[in-house]
């Protein structure tokens, strides 16, 4: 299996501070370009599974990845960022907000893409009506962190084995979580630099252990478009 862990386009709570900040932002215009620059370079990449988390911004990142091409999508619940979709920017002002529903979903991953059709979109069934967060608590880093070893085995079992490529559009606080499962003792996550928006980390299962080829790249990103200088993952 070749897997590549895709930070979304650059958020409008990207470009906010941190008091400023929504629960589920859209894109930047800045964000909408990086895209484009990540859609042309996935042309040219064999796509076996593509998987999405049911964030807008992660969803707006892979429309345009499916603009490209034609490609059947998956919408995984559980490989959304560090805290869930909350609102409040301070412990004692956080509560859960619902997220979106499948309806939502489908249409954020059709807009302005008439080719794509419903049968194509595989929505995990536990994002019900109520919306995929539906109100609950902020996550907590431990939380996150079992979630990061649940992900890594559906993974496994979904693909293990196959001579596959796996593209998942995620989220840079999930990435260093999936990183710290996927090579525990080997490298130092805390340490690591930025998660950029629209970068790309190429892993690639060989036997029972992954083996990193590369990590956050952008080249495929003008200069002038790279964003997310983001903090490190705090436990």
């Amino acid at each position: 299996m070749r897997l590549h862990l895709i930070r979304h386009a650059e958020s409008e709570n990207n470009a906010r501070p941190a008091y400023e900040r929504t629960n589920d932002p859209w894109l930047t215009q800045r964000g909408l370009l990086q895209t484009e620059h990540l859609a042309r370079w996935t042309e040219t990449l064999r796509i076996d599974s593509l998987i999405t988390s049911p964030f807008r911004r992660t969803l707006q990142t892979t429309q345009a990845i499916l603009a490209a091409r034609s490609q059947p999508v998956a919408v995984w619940h559980d490989v959304f960022e560090h805290g869930g979709c909350f609102d409040g920017h301070t412990p004692d002002s956080f509560r859960g907000a619902a997220g979106l529903n499948p309806e939502q979903i489908q249409n954020v991953l059709k807009s302005g893409n008439e080719s794509i059709d419903e049968n194509q979109i595989a929505i995990d069934p536990s994002i019900g009506n109520e919306g995929w967060w539906a109100g609950k608590p902020r996550e907590s880093f431990d939380q996150a962190m079992a979630r990061a070893d649940r992900v890594h085995a559906r993974l496994i079992d979904a693909f293990g084995g196959q001579d596959i490529t796996v593209v998942l559009v995620i989220h840079a606080d999930f990435i260093r979580c999936l990183l710290k499962v996927m090579l525990p003792n080997c490298v130092d996550v805390d340490a690591m630099p930025p998660v950029r928006n629209v970068s790309i980390t190429r892993m690639d299962r060989n036997g029972d252990r992954w083996e990193l080829q590369w990590l956050g790249s952008v080249t495929h990103v003008p200069d002038r478009l790279i964003t997310g200088q983001d903090s490190v993952l705090v436990s």
